[in-house]
């Protein structure tokens, strides 16, 4: 008898230390919603972030976070315009979704990105960290289960260099974010600087390649089969 408690001691610990790491991305299927732009001002500017709504059940909302200094309201700025969402299904079961929306601008302006988890409560947590990119930016997620049971983020931004103009070719900063289910959210993995420089996305006929093309080196890099 005193075996087989111990068997079910050391049992009991192995499903608790299960449901602390990759237990925890058995999600539930993300409710259906809708998406909301933020207010405007009277220059077309947004004044408010993008919401996104469920539609069934009780009403929540996720609304996307300004940046900028707590005491610098002036300075904030909301990320309202051309708000976007994604429906990723996981193979495991259920679903999360990707929002984004921009802050508006003139020949540059950036996007605010959140990846979204259904909690059993009904509210919505984001599971990445501050994700904050230019409008010259390449971003994907993409499933590599031998990474990891939910997607990996990646992101790929321009770094702007002595003469360079804005639309000129670039290197790029690419950043890869990865699923701990031990903390449950995203952490950055993986950060590096391109080898070589891509066009602007003015200079793209179709929409920017530079993670598709780099990604061999980023799959490498996470040991992915």
């Amino acid at each position: 008898m005193r075996y087989l408690w111990v068997a079910v001691v050391l049992a009991f610990w192995g499903l608790q230390i299960l449901a602390q790491g990759e237990g925890s991305t058995a999600l539930r299927k993300f409710p259906q919603y809708k998406v909301y732009q933020g207010v405007l001002d009277e220059d077309n500017f947004p004044v408010s972030g993008a919401r996104l709504c469920s539609t069934e059940g009780k009403p929540r909302c996720f609304t996307l976070a300004h940046s900028g200094a707590k005491s610098d309201e002036d300075g904030w700025s909301y990320f309202g315009l051309r708000a976007k969402s994604q429906r990723l299904k996981l193979d495991g079961g259920g679903s999360i979704v990707l929002f984004n929306a921009n802050c508006g601008g003139g020949s540059g302006s950036a996007d605010r990105y959140v990846l979204l988890r259904s909690e059993p409560d009904g509210h919505f947590k984001n599971l990445l960290p501050e994700i904050i990119v230019t409008n010259q930016a390449d971003v994907a997620t993409w499933n590599l289960p031998t990474v990891s049971l939910l997607p990996v983020f990646v992101t790929a931004d321009y770094l702007w260099e002595g003469m360079e103009a804005h639309y000129s070719s670039h290197f790029f900063e690419i950043r890869i974010y990865v699923y701990d289910g031990a903390a449950d959210r995203y952490k950055l993995r993986h950060e590096y600087r391109t080898a070589h420089k891509y066009p602007g996305i003015d200079n793209w006929e179709q929409a920017p390649e530079v993670l598709e093309r780099e990604r061999g080196k980023i799959v490498e890099m996470l040991g992915a089969q």
